[in-house]
């Protein structure tokens, strides 16, 4: 689950709504009333059929929105996502106030093995780095093994840095041979 919380006001512009979801990378953002409760959800989807981006958030965003208690079983949270064709939904609290997000990515994380679920951590903070799959990483047993083509020295500390920085990594090391090329 996605936590600090990024949402939006109904009065909120769609416009700064829209910057605010390009930014994040969130597939949704809660749109809180002024006591923070949830009234609705506004996605990408959303924002495209408005068209014009003029109008506020209440205007475009989805009402009633499909939430789940943060006291749901995963099950049920998983179902939720399915069933209504949803990326992400938000997680409440008794009061309506929302807690967190949750998203397929948060689902398939969870049904991966931890090193599965480490290796795709890690190998995203390092394709975000380099711009590209230059660097590879494998985890077994939470110890991170980076292969690739390295320009230097540096940028094995940086690759071994980065990675040590992915919560559940225990060591991290560059292989002693260069990975294989990937097509």
């Amino acid at each position: 689950m996605q936590r600090p919380i990024i949402a939006v006001r109904q009065s909120d512009s769609a416009r700064g709504a829209a910057l605010l979801l390009a930014e994040s990378g969130y597939a949704a953002l809660p749109v809180l009333d002024r006591d923070d409760r949830l009234i609705g959800v506004l996605t990408s989807g959303d924002l495209l059929r408005a068209g014009e981006l003029d109008d506020t958030v209440g205007a475009v965003m989805t009402t009633p929105a499909v939430s789940v208690p943060e006291s749901a079983a995963l099950a049920e949270v998983m179902r939720r996502l399915v069933m209504n064709g949803l990326r992400s939904l938000p997680v409440i609290d008794a009061d309506g106030r929302v807690v967190g997000m949750f998203s397929r990515g948060d689902a398939l994380r969870i049904m991966l093995t931890p090193d599965d679920a480490l290796t795709a951590d890690t190998q995203n903070l390092l394709d975000q780095y380099t711009g590209a799959r230059r660097w590879h990483v494998l985890v077994h047993e939470g110890d991170a093994t980076v292969s690739g083509r390295f320009a230097d020295e540096s940028e094995r500390r940086i690759a071994i840095a980065l990675t040590r920085t992915v919560p559940g990594v225990r060591t991290a090391t560059i292989a002693t041979t260069p990975a294989a090329a990937t097509h």
